[in-house]
């Protein structure tokens, strides 16, 4: 755990002022674009997340793992001719057969925003190279900075589209915006490293691309199910429903993944470098997924309690009273996405296990589950009890990938299993008062002045009955506060 938290902070600097700031913006947003538009945004999201993945075929995976820069610098050449070539030829078919994929999704109107789909695989298919690389360089600070430049020019330009004239343009172009000039940042953070750049060489990137090749041929084929899976959903109630259904979904995924993404990615960043790190000096990640995983899980729990509780108040007062909707679907997804924050920071062993195959084998189930779940649920035309049953497959697949992932690092279920339990119980001993004032229908303001009261009370109680978040929290604040202000600290035993 050594300089782990103090890493993840590093990066969630920057992320949270980033989060932070776009969800406060949302709510304008909201109020400028309607579902529909939100729905034919996400149809675009949802696509071009599906081409990123395959556009590197899942060779920024290796990125991180050689014991020399140089092959490092030549893995990323690799990747970036791969993702020139494929974001050409993807976007060739989309701009080509617009109007067909248009009537496939029932959403016609998608054909005329696909000419962006290229640009937009290009840079994001760049960010998240930038991303493997300053990660491995332990570059956080220009990572950190340019998801701020990211996430802010995104909302900034949607705002401003959608005064202008609100369509799923201004969303689309605030996507793309954001992400080109995020990537010109993060490129200052390679410039560094500039001397690095002479030693790529093209025999040196067909070795590599030899020597990795489970990752082109399982790893690509098990992100490319990975991603359908995520967004099968987005494409299923495009098919089975209407365009408002999936801007519901849309933001409810939006509000629910924002908060805990925050925190969650930066932790699977930090935590794959921390384990190839930990694989290439001892031959065993053991040590780091006990310590990360349990203390993920009780730090995790508790927002996802209070959010089941309020999620429908939340969306009516914060979005609007049009996106109620979208906090029902919100409620009934809080599950499946607790499960995801908390063990997607372990699927990284996949790579560094070298595990591709098995990677492979849980995505195709995976993505076999979610079509069988959404084709029985979409002919029903019941959107509601679709959602509860892809909330409760996600719970249980995840469930299932994470129990495999502790089983092969040789970690055992014991601490996890018991630190869900325990967290779980003390989480909802601690809401009582929450789950009372709602029963009660008290005003939002004050089921919120409860909500921060208990969580003051269960951060409390988990910052003093665990001794390593104690420990590696006040490492942290030893390193921000000057040493003059640390006496009385030090005094107080907090850094014991």
């Amino acid at each position: 755990m050594a300089s782990f938290l103090g890493n993840i902070f590093k990066l969630t600097t920057g992320t949270m002022i980033a989060q932070v700031a776009g969800i406060l913006l949302i709510p304008v947003i909201t109020r400028l674009y309607s579902p529909e538009s939100f729905g034919v945004n996400q149809l675009f999201l949802s696509i071009a997340t599906v081409a990123v993945v395959v556009s590197s075929l899942s060779y920024d995976y290796v990125i991180m793992l050689p014991k020399t820069d140089e092959e490092s610098i030549n893995a990323f050449a690799l990747c970036t001719a791969c993702v020139l070539g494929v974001s050409a030829a993807i976007g060739a078919v989309f701009i080509g057969f617009g109007d067909w994929f248009g009537a496939l999704f029932g959403t016609p109107m998608i054909a005329e925003y696909l000419v962006w789909l290229p640009i937009f695989v290009v840079f994001s298919s760049l960010f998240a190279l930038l991303n493997e690389w300053l990660s491995r360089k332990v570059q956080y600070g220009v990572l950190s900075k340019g998801i701020v430049l990211n996430s802010l020019t995104t909302r900034t330009v949607q705002i401003g589209g959608g005064l202008v004239a609100a369509s799923p343009l201004g969303l689309i172009l605030g996507s793309v915006t954001g992400m080109v000039l995020a990537v010109l940042y993060m490129l200052r953070g390679l410039a560094e490293d500039s001397e690095l750049l002479k030693t790529v060489r093209v025999a040196r990137m067909k070795e590599i691309a030899v020597r990795y090749r489970d990752f082109a041929i399982f790893g690509s084929a098990g992100g490319l199910a990975n991603s359908l899976s995520w967004e099968l959903p987005a494409f299923m109630l495009a098919y089975f429903f209407s365009p408002a259904i999936l801007g519901y979904y849309a933001l409810a995924m939006m509000a629910v993944r924002l908060p805990m993404g925050m925190v969650g990615t930066a932790i699977s960043q930090v935590f794959y470098q921390k384990a190839s790190e930990e694989k290439n000096r001892t031959g065993s990640v053991e040590n780091v997924v006990r310590e990360i995983h349990t203390r993920l899980i009780s730090i995790g729990i508790f927002p996802f309690v209070m959010f089941t509780i309020l999620a429908e108040d939340l969306f009516s007062f914060v979005f609007g009273a049009a996106w109620l909707t979208a906090g029902t679907y919100a409620m009934l997804l809080a599950p499946w996405i607790f499960t995801v924050f908390i063990f997607s920071p372990i699927s990284s062993l996949f790579g560094v296990l070298e595990k591709q195959r098995s990677y492979f084998s849980f995505e195709i189930l995976t993505l076999i589950a979610w079509a069988v779940i959404f084709y029985v649920g979409g002919a029903s035309g019941d959107p509601v009890a679709t959602l509860a049953l892809f909330s409760i497959g996600g719970t249980l697949i995840w469930g299932s990938k994470a129990a495999y992932l502790i089983r092969v690092s040789g970690t055992g279920y014991r601490d996890s299993t018991l630190s869900l339990i325990r967290h779980l119980l003390l989480s909802i001993a601690v809401s009582v008062p929450l789950i009372v004032g709602r029963f009660l229908d008290l005003p939002l303001i004050i089921l919120l002045g409860i909500a921060g009261a208990t969580a003051i009370v269960y951060y409390l109680l988990l910052f003093f009955t665990d001794t390593l978040v104690r420990r590696e929290f006040m490492g942290v604040v030893r390193g921000l506060i000057p040493a003059k202000h640390l006496g009385w600290m030090e005094r107080l035993g907090l850094f014991r």
